[in-house]
């Protein structure tokens, strides 16, 4: 089955035309089946979508890696465009995210969440399918969610809180989700941020999953929260799953990106607004 990844929400642009937008969404299409991850903030997605003559017609699903803004800022939009829909999310999806700008409060200073209620959501027409485990989801697609993390493995972003009673504690993002999608060859492996680590994922692959190889890793791997040592851990990470391609975006941080691309060369494409990926 041919799979074309088309991104169309990144930090950055892949060439003159598009927008770039602090978030992240890229359109999967399966033959005759579409799919969308995450809708970027909300301003950029239907301007890149223009440019590239893609519509959201025919919209079989869209899967939600996680509530953040500037993932689901565009989610309304596009629901309004398609009409009925099936949204696959996390139950926790709604959660309130809340981000901590300066440590001379101690209090977080505003709110990252979700701008949309459920209710509101179903009213442009959302039908939510809320999974906390991983499992299949459409033929040869896996929503792979529900990871038990390695607090070692984790991003080190102190920065994110939830509210817990009357105070504050650190957000553990149980809506964390990825994409695993069944090729010819090896799967792919698609990241929206990786809040529940790279690593925590990749061993949930293998482990529950009995994952080995992989055809490619695309996305928001989180490593800008790592140390130096961590982005060395993760080349070599990546090369157990002998992986053919590392398309990164959004949240992988300029520094790991340069060490990836030095490492995989020209197994290394950075997966910016505009970037096409056939398999």
């Amino acid at each position: 089955m041919d799979t074309r990844i088309t991104i169309l929400c990144d930090n950055s642009i892949s060439k003159s035309g598009f927008v770039g937008e602090h978030g992240f969404s890229l359109l999967i299409e399966r033959d005759d089946r579409k799919y969308l991850l995450d809708t970027g903030p909300g301003m950029s997605l239907p301007l890149n979508l223009k440019i590239l003559n893609k519509d959201l017609k025919s919209l079989d699903k869209i899967f939600m890696s996680h509530g953040h803004y500037d993932h689901t800022g565009g989610l309304k939009w596009v629901i309004q465009q398609v009409g009925k829909v099936e949204v696959v999310a996390h139950p926790d999806i709604f959660s309130r995210h809340m981000i901590l700008d300066s440590q001379d409060t101690g209090e977080p200073s505003r709110y990252i969440g979700c701008q949309f209620t459920q209710d509101e959501l179903e009213q442009s027409g959302a039908t939510f399918t809320f999974i906390d485990h991983t499992r299949e989801v459409s033929p040869g697609l896996w929503f792979v969610t529900g990871v038990d993390p390695d607090p070692e493995n984790l991003p080190n972003d102190a920065r994110l809180l939830i509210p817990q009673g009357k105070k504050f504690v650190s957000d553990p993002l149980r809506d964390d989700a990825s994409l695993l999608i069944e090729t010819d060859g090896a799967p792919i492996l698609v990241l929206g941020c990786a809040h529940a680590g790279v690593f925590n994922i990749l061993d949930h692959i293998r482990e529950d999953m009995g994952i080995t190889k992989l055809r490619a890793i695309l996305g928001g791997t989180h490593l800008m929260f790592f140390g130096p040592k961590d982005i060395r851990r993760a080349i070599d990470k990546f090369e157990e799953f002998s992986i053919d391609l590392v398309g990164v975006s959004h949240c992988t941080g300029f520094q790991a990106a340069v060490e990836l691309s030095n490492h995989f060369g020209d197994r290394f494409r950075l997966a910016s607004a505009g970037s096409v990926f056939n398999f």
